[in-house]
């Protein structure tokens, strides 16, 4: 199942019915109310502060208050589940990532004229120091992986964007919405979830001491005790032949797997970089397509460059255009596969402030130019009944796996491209869905 495609519930929503374009995956609905409000003073930033409430709202259903200046502000939470030693009231929120066993991040998403968003005042006296409140649901549940007991859990989560307006608009942008910082955290017990009902969200697994990470999904049992990984090897030679088109972080992947098995058999990379307004650009990826003979072709139309310098309406017409140059028929079948956009870090990046050229790469517009290309790939394959040539989305959530990677850049200050570690469990993941 693909992050992104229609008819899908958010994983962190506003309590509103304002438009929701983020990550959409089959869930258990799991209840944590997050309010974020915070002030602001003449020149000077203030940014949120976590909040108890008096009532003791504060430890029912997993309610958290956070204050912020933004009125309408996307915020990035990450659930992390540590192993059960001494009991999870001796867990301590400020635990080590690498200590961690299971990870899952989801990405807010607000639109503009949330009823809901309310004015808090710090000071009646000072104007100047007013907040606002917003409210959120964060709807996932814990990792099925493990057993009741196995794990406790630390919520944490941050202001990522100022407002989705500045987050999604196309390069040039004249301001960075991007603010990342602090991060607030509380520690959450496995009876914190509602288990209503049976799906789950994509989460990263791993045994203790490991620096290995795997999808959820393709874990069979209690990985702690008798779990084992349901995928082949990613090192077992494969009787069909495959090729991945994209701009560098699919090039990386591609690379990788060509490194780890040692032979480039049966496996082709294809590097094409700048955004498909771009007329090299596209008639590259039109060619590239319309010669492809693997048996399988993924690809990714430059994703990174649209977020960093593309238009989304360009974007919208430029991959419907794309999508034509892929044959309907040929002697022998092929599979199509559209690759949504891996996430992008700006916290990683120190100097995003002083760098212009990167303000408009934002995971809001990187989701949105999935969301579009999933719709897209899905009306084009409708009308293509009886081709002997398939066209579908890769059925790895590619994009919401890497939204928990942040701490795997390539380089320390690399923002839009990971290191070995989730280069290699990404394509083990596509490939185990693809056997």
């Amino acid at each position: 199942m693909v992050a992104g495609a229609s008819g899908r519930s958010p994983l962190l929503r506003r309590l509103n019915n304002c438009t929701y374009w983020g990550l959409v995956i089959p869930f258990v609905a799991i209840t944590i109310l997050v309010l974020l409000a915070a002030g602001s003073f003449p020149n000077t930033n203030i940014f949120p502060t976590a909040y108890s409430d008096p009532k003791g709202s504060y430890a029912k259903e997993g309610l958290l208050t956070v204050r912020s200046e933004y009125k309408h502000p996307i915020i990035i939470a990450t659930v992390r589940g540590y192993l059960n030693v001494d009991g999870c009231k001796q867990i301590q929120p400020d635990n080590s990532t690498t200590d961690a066993i299971a990870t899952v991040t989801i990405l807010s998403e607000n639109g503009p004229g949330n009823s809901s968003t309310t004015l808090f005042q710090l000071d009646k006296a000072n104007p100047q120091m007013n907040s606002w409140e917003t409210n959120f649901y964060l709807n996932i549940s814990p990792p099925s992986s493990f057993e009741q007991g196995d794990l406790c859990f630390v919520v944490y989560w941050r202001v990522e964007y100022c407002d989705y307006e500045s987050s999604i608009s196309d390069f040039p942008s004249n301001t960075s919405s991007f603010r990342g910082t602090p991060n607030f955290h509380r520690a959450w017990n496995y009876t914190d979830f509602n288990l209503a009902s049976g799906s789950n969200v994509n989460w990263l697994v791993r045994r203790s001491h490991e620096d290995r990470w795997a999808w959820s999904g393709h874990i069979v049992g209690n990985i702690l005790k008798d779990g084992t990984r349901s995928c082949p090897s990613l090192l077992r030679e494969r009787d069909y032949s495959i090729v991945i088109i994209g701009d560098s972080q699919p090039f990386y992947m591609c690379q990788h797997l060509i490194w780890e098995l040692n032979s480039s058999r049966n496996i082709r990379c294809v590097q094409v970089k700048q955004t498909l307004g771009n007329s090299t650009t596209f008639l590259a990826y039109a060619n590239e397509l319309e010669i492809a003979t693997e048996n399988v072709v993924i690809f990714n139309p430059s994703g990174l460059w649209e977020a960093a310098y593309g238009s989304i309406d360009l974007f919208r017409d430029n991959f419907q255009r794309l999508l034509d140059h892929i044959p309907s028929r040929r002697k022998h079948r092929q599979s199509f596969f559209f690759a949504p956009t891996t996430a992008v870090h700006p916290i990683v990046y120190g100097d995003l402030p002083d760098d212009a050229k990167k303000w408009s790469m934002t995971q809001v517009r990187v989701r949105e130019i999935n969301n579009i290309a999933v719709q897209l790939v899905l009306n084009v394959r409708e009308k293509r009944v009886g081709d002997t040539i398939s066209l579908r989305v890769l059925p790895t959530p590619i994009d919401a796996l890497s939204l928990n990677r942040e701490d795997d850049p390539k380089t320390p200050s690399d923002m839009r491209h990971f290191g070995t570690h989730t280069n290699e469990m990404l394509m083990e993941a596509i490939l185990c869905d693809l056997d």
